[in-house]
């Protein structure tokens, strides 16, 4: 196995796990329609939150949180992009924004441990 993929297995994993998950037409609504809403932006939040951490861990040094940040605004950007081409889904500035919330969460908790 290459170091390329030795460094960066994870993020790639989880990478294709998110877009596996962008590619479903549509996702049906759970119950109460707040009780959707709010489980599909917690899961928005967790998967960047996740993203995010996979990214600086992979990255290797305390100072690229800044690469693991650009990365994981870049890579969710791409994602609502992607979802534009989904039957039934479509692109939400503000799904970027809690994509945003679950990265500034990482952001904190790996602060708190350097």
């Amino acid at each position: 196995m290459s170091t390329f993929l030795k460094q960066y297995w994870k993020v790639i994993t989880w990478c294709a796990v998110i877009f596996a998950f962008s590619s479903l037409p549509t996702i049906p609504v759970v119950g109460f329609i707040w009780w959707d809403f709010i489980l599909k932006k917690a899961a928005h939040v967790f998967e960047y939150t996740v993203l995010f951490i996979l990214t600086y861990k992979a990255l290797g040094q305390p100072g690229n949180w800044r690469t693991a940040l650009l990365f994981s605004l870049a890579f969710a950007l791409s994602d609502e992009y992607h979802q534009s081409f989904v039957s039934g889904r479509t692109a939400k500035i503000t799904d970027i924004g809690f994509d945003a919330f679950g990265m500034y969460i990482a952001y904190l908790r790996l602060k708190t441990k350097d």
